[in-house]
This record gives C-alpha cells, structure tokens and sequence, in this order.
C-alpha cells in the first residue's frame, strides 16, 4: 500500500514537470540573459522577466507550487549560509546598529506601505507587503504558496523593482562600476571532498525535518522559514561550514523565478509601468531613509557611513555583500545587518499572511 502511494506520488511529480518544462526552459533562457545584461539576481529575475514577456500574450506559462518545497529548503539554507563564527566575536559591537535596522525597517515599512495605499489605492495588506523593505525571495515564496493571484503583480513588480534600482543605485554613488552576475557561496570557498557532501546532506535532512516539525504549528513558509534559522545558527556555531554551490543556488533561482513569472499572467503594459514607476517612487524613498539612518549612527555613535549605508539600503543580501567585499569592507557586518531585517521580515510574514486568509 506505502508503496502504491510512493509511485502514485512519484507519478505526480513527474506529471507536473512535463507539464512545466516550457516554462522551465524560459526561466533558464531567461536568467542566462540576466546574467548577461548584468542584472542583480540574474537567475531569479532574469526568468521572472522573461516569463513576465509572456504574461502580455495569449500563451499561458504553468508552474505549480508542488515543485517549490526543495526551492524553498534551499533557499533557506542559501540565506542562512550569509553568517559564520565572526558573527560570535563581533556581534556586542553592533547592538545599537541592530536595534536601528529594526527601527528603520518598521519606519521603511510604515512611510512605503502608507504611499501605497493613498497613491496607488493598494488594499492595506497588500501595500504593507509591497512596501516591505527586502527580503524579496522569502515574500516571493510567501506569496506563492498563499495564492491569491490578483496581489502577485502588485507585491512582485514593486518589490523587484527595489531590488534592481538600489543594486544599480549603490555603486553609481560610489562611483565604480561592479559585476553582480555570479559570486560563489556569499565570498565562501568550497572545498568538494567528502566532508563537504556529506555536511550538504547532513543540512538538507536537518532542515528539512526542522521546517516539518514546524508544519505542525500552521506556520506560512515553515519550508523557507526553518531553513533559514536552523541554517544561520548552524553556520553561525561551525557546526558545518560547506555552501551550496552556483549551480544549486541558481537552479532554485530559475524555479522560483519562473513560478512567480506564471503568476503574472494578463498582465497589461500600463499595470506594469504604472508599478515600475511607483515602485521607483518608494525605492528612492527607501535609500534616503538608509542613507539618513547611516548618517546619524555616524554622527552619534562612530559608525563608518558606507559600511552601514550598505547595511541598510534595502537591495538583494547577495549583491550587497559582493559590494562590501570589492570595496574592501567587512561582509560579515553587511551580511548580519541585511539578514536580521530578513528574519524581522520572516517572523511578521505569518502573521500579514493568516490576515489575507481572513479576508
């Protein structure tokens, strides 16, 4: 009987990737073209905006949220691999800074979420979770998995938006120019022997029987949300060291960018520029908020400005922190900051989320 059940399973699985292979195979057309024009995140918005293209015709792109589980584990793990044992040594020095990346992401989140609403008439829920400032694969599988479509293009669009103004933004203002397109493991090295291999499945099972536990309590994205966490104090303590390597972290990109594309369809060109717009309205809002933020821990508390403008402008951890290494400043600040406005993020995520399906 286990057994008819596993091949009934199996069958499914394999059902619903035949029926997704058009989709997959322009999710990774499109981010080997993300990665050519230099986009941040290539292999996430690449394939989301190559799918998006698609949402303006008559064909429709299918991807079902079935085959997110395994994106979202590594994901998580991906985002939790951000940290290690300096973190230990260094974190008493940034209490205060702390304390102030909560502060600027509630303050972010308030004066982005009331634009939304009084200037795009977004419903409230969804202009908090459009205004949200970061954190844009966590609110992206959210989404996917609460399904309400109709709040996909008004959530995704904006918040993609963010992520591409503010990566482009911060190295025109200092002025150099940088490549975003690869960087493996978040400036980790790897080292492929069997300690490696066997520390990547020891995680895989780890968090995957962490984020089922999790399940039991009803948590939203208990996938993402407890490979996050388990991951990051894994790391954080050196109980393993080994990353993923490019080709994982792109391969989950490219799925979870082609699901959230699929979800876009009949979307019309003035939605999307009417998004794109005020999407760069907030996200100049949100880089003033963090450049007023980094100057006054400056000038109160001995802070360096760049390392913690860095810190707190709200674009992709990735990009950030291969800035903060090609400009010769400590990851390790800019990583920690970046992921406690995640994990802030993540925690109120379940409860906006049990909000909408209230409604």
């Amino acid at each position: 009987m286990k057994n008819h059940k596993l091949l009934s399973e199996l069958s499914n699985i394999y059902v619903e990737i035949k029926k997704s292979y058009k989709a997959i195979f322009i999710g990774i057309l499109g981010g080997y073209i993300g990665t050519l024009i230099g986009l941040p995140l290539p292999w996430l918005l690449g394939s989301l905006g190559l799918n998006l293209c698609f949402a303006f015709t008559s064909y429709n792109i299918d991807f079902p949220t079935k085959l997110l589980s395994p994106v979202f584990l590594i994901v998580g793990i991906i985002l939790g691999g951000t940290l290690n044992v300096t973190l230990l040594y260094k974190i008493h020095l940034w209490v205060y800074s702390s304390i102030a990346m909560v502060i600027c992401t509630i303050i972010s989140t308030m004066i982005a979420g009331f634009y939304f609403y009084k200037v795009c008439k977004f419903e409230k829920l969804i202009s908090v979770l459009a205004a949200l400032p970061g954190a844009f694969v966590p609110i992206s599988a959210a989404l996917l998995e609460f399904g309400k479509q109709d709040s996909h293009k008004a959530v995704l669009i904006p918040q993609a938006t963010r992520v591409i103004f503010i990566v482009s933004f911060v190295p025109i203002l200092f002025i150099k120019q940088l490549g975003f397109s690869e960087m493996s493991g978040y400036g980790f090295v790897n080292i492929y022997d069997l300690k490696y291999f066997l520390e990547i499945i020891f995680l895989i099972i780890i968090c995957f029987l962490f984020s089922s536990f999790l399940k039991k309590f009803k948590i939203p994205s208990p996938t993402l949300i407890g490979a996050m966490a388990l991951s990051g104090i894994l790391y954080t303590f050196e109980i393993v060291d080994s990353r993923f390597p490019n080709t994982f972290i792109n391969i989950a990109f490219i799925f979870l960018g082609t699901a959230l594309g699929s979800r876009l369809n009949g979307l019309k060109i003035k939605e999307l520029i009417f998004f794109i717009f005020h999407g760069i309205i907030v996200s100049s809002i949100l880089v003033i908020i963090a450049m007023i933020t980094a100057y006054l821990l400056k000038e109160f508390l001995g802070f360096d400005f760049i390392p913690t403008f860095l810190s707190f402008a709200p674009g992709g951890i990735h990009e950030m922190v291969v800035i903060s290494i090609a400009y010769n400043i400590d990851p390790i600040f800019v990583s920690y900051h970046h992921f406690l406005r995640i994990l802030s993020i993540v925690l109120v995520l379940p409860f906006l989320l049990n909000r909408f399906r209230k409604k």
